[in-house]
């Protein structure tokens, strides 16, 4: 097991649930905001930074934004690619994303194998995390540029479908995505459903705007909970997510 893996279950053993924080470096735009950005992470609690976006992110943007964040946090930097394009060697770690519900092969498995001699010759020293990136609801940006066909909240049995797909294909981490700015997060009982039956990470991201949406979906079983739109708009709402995030993984603790 890697160094952030390792990090990510010893936080979710003492924790219950961990909560990440995603930045887009295309809307970082200055990069004296990184400073104020990070302030608010940590004082917060939020366990790692997720850094990508669905669209325009280039090698050297991604470099100088880490060299920024590096400034003034310690906590693990992972990178969360929209292309090929999305790598850094400054990064700990990248979640190694494949769309399963995309209609087209590329986003499941030519974009990964387009990367894949690049990162084994350039980027040696990413920790690669394998994720099934799974759409929902409407998807917002990632669904479009992924060309994906997101699942309906409705529909559990879909979701659970392609995690346990994912699950016996050898990924580490299913990450259900209600997408951007999303205006309803994925219903607990999706959530609940897929923990139920799966074993791997469970990472949840999307609509996730309020301590309660943190708090429930941690509780029915997110192992991991994405925000990023938050920080960009309200950064002050970030701490009372963290708490939810804590407050659900506790609960979860006490059922075990």
């Amino acid at each position: 097991m890697g160094r952030v893996l390792k990090y990510i279950e010893e936080r979710k053993s003492r924790y219950g649930a961990l909560h990440m924080t995603l930045i887009d470096p295309d809307k970082v735009g200055d990069l004296s905001v990184i400073s104020k950005l990070c302030q608010v992470i940590d004082e917060a609690g939020s366990d790692a930074i997720l850094l990508g976006g669905s669209t325009g992110v280039v090698e050297f943007q991604l470099d100088e934004v880490i060299k920024e964040i590096r400034s003034y946090t310690s906590i693990p930097v992972i990178l969360f690619p929209g292309s090929v394009a999305g790598l850094s060697r400054l990064a700990d770690a990248v979640f190694f994303l494949s769309v399963l519900n995309s209609v087209d092969p590329y986003f499941i498995t030519g974009a990964q194998a387009q990367a894949a001699i690049a990162i084994k010759r350039h980027y040696s020293n990413l920790e690669i995390i394998p994720t099934a990136y799974i759409l929902m609801g409407d998807g917002g940006a990632a669904a479009y540029v992924s060309c994906a066909r997101p699942i309906p909240y409705s529909r559990p049995e879909l979701a659970l479908a392609y995690a346990l797909a994912a699950e016996f294909m050898g990924m580490k981490n299913v990450y259900l995505e209600a997408g951007s700015g999303a205006s309803k997060p994925i219903p607990p009982e999706v959530i609940s459903r897929v923990r139920s039956y799966t074993t791997v990470l469970l990472t949840v991201g999307g609509g996730i705007k309020s301590y309660e949406a943190a708090y429930v979906a941690a509780k029915a079983g997110a192992d991991i909970v994405v925000t990023g739109t938050v920080i960009e708009h309200q950064p002050d709402k970030l701490k009372e997510i963290v708490r939810g995030v804590r407050d659900g993984g506790r609960e979860r603790l006490r059922a075990r």
